[in-house]
């Protein structure tokens, strides 16, 4: 049996999840898969259950700090540069209601994410190997998405650039970067200048730390207001 500690617990309900009655031994069979994939092809270099959950899992749904309708609502919502699966993977299982895709250039990720799905039985999350901007001319996903999510993909002014246009051009629909509070002090002023270029609003998370010190996270956001 997969139990947390109260110490994730209490992180969980933070974020506006609340893992009561979920079968956590989905995410545990996640982890098992993770890393027997990984003997064969570099997918992550977290190999500890804690670190999977703390730094994989946990981090992953962290967002709903920042987005709580990732939690309880129902957007369509794009995960750019989703590598093995975070936080595509850990948001479609704490939210079946989400209609999530991921977008993964590198096709041994996609597979690993593919399979995952169907081992899982995630029936909301679907996977797409392309690159970004190549993926942002198809029909089927430009400007279609509520909330675009960005973790560990690079400068968050470049990645606003390439990714813009799968954002629905509506009020209230964002794009969210997992970022660190000094990742964030460097890359701001590129990400206003940005900002300001194409008429969205930006927005600085509170940071916050991670359960069992696994690290500091913050979140910025770019918005559309009108």
């Amino acid at each position: 049996m997969i139990l947390l500690t109260d110490e994730q617990l209490a992180f969980c309900r933070q974020c506006g999840f609340d893992p009561t009655g979920l079968d956590l031994t989905i995410m545990d069979r996640l982890f098992e898969n993770l890393i027997e994939a990984n003997r064969r092809t570099n997918l992550t270099r977290i190999t500890s259950r804690e670190e999977f959950w703390n730094l994989h899992v946990l981090d992953s749904l962290s967002v709903g700090i920042a987005a709580p309708e990732l939690m309880t609502g129902s957007p369509r919502v794009a995960d750019v540069g989703c590598g093995a699966g975070f936080p595509l993977l850990p948001l479609a299982w704490a939210n079946p209601k989400l209609d999530i895709t991921g977008i993964e250039s590198r096709g041994k990720k996609t597979e690993f994410i593919q399979s995952q799905v169907e081992a899982l039985d995630l029936t909301n999350v679907r996977v797409m190997n392309a690159q970004v901007r190549e993926a942002a001319r198809r029909d089927e996903v430009k400007e279609q998405f509520d909330v675009v999510l960005l973790r560990a993909v690079g400068q968050a002014g470049r990645m606003l650039r390439e990714c813009r246009c799968l954002l629905k051009p509506a009020p209230q629909s964002k794009m969210i970067f997992y970022k660190t509070p000094t990742a964030i002090e460097t890359e701001l002023p590129e990400a206003q200048r940005e900002a300001d270029k194409f008429r969205l609003q930006l927005i600085e998370s509170l940071p916050f730390h991670l359960p069992f010190n696994a690290g500091e996270r913050q979140f910025l956001i770019f918005k559309y207001t009108k």
